[in-house]
Formats: C-alpha cells, sequence, structure tokens
C-alpha cells in the first residue's frame, strides 16, 4: 500500500518534463556541444524543474 500512495503522490508531468529535458540537453550535447544559448537554457530550465520537485518532496515529507 504504501508503494501505491508514493507512486500517486507523485507530480508525473514534472517529472516527465525533466526526463524530456534531459534526454534534449544529451542530444543537444552530442549535436552542439555544452556552449551553445539552447543548451544554456535548457540547463538552467531543468535545473528549475528539479529544484522544484525536490521542494515538492521535501514538503510531502514533512506533512
Amino acid at each position: 500500500m504504501k508503494t501505491y500512495e508514493s507512486v500517486q503522490s507523485e507530480n508525473m508531468e514534472l517529472l516527465l518534463e525533466i526526463v524530456t529535458l534531459k534526454t534534449k540537453l544529451s542530444d543537444i550535447y552530442k549535436q552542439i556541444g555544452p556552449s551553445s544559448s539552447e543548451y544554456i537554457t535548457l540547463s538552467i530550465k531543468l535545473q528549475s524543474l528539479m529544484h522544484q520537485y525536490f521542494d515538492e518532496k521535501t514538503a510531502d515529507l514533512l506533512n
């Protein structure tokens, strides 16, 4: 039952967006490298989304 509750409390949209961004970043890195403006912009967005995810998880643990 605990597994079901933890899956249910996940923000699946946020996780999907994080995975999508990680995949895009990997592709851009392979094609252009890390110094492109698109790579830098997506990296910043990914960091922001991951921070949001960890904030949500922390709040869940405190409740």
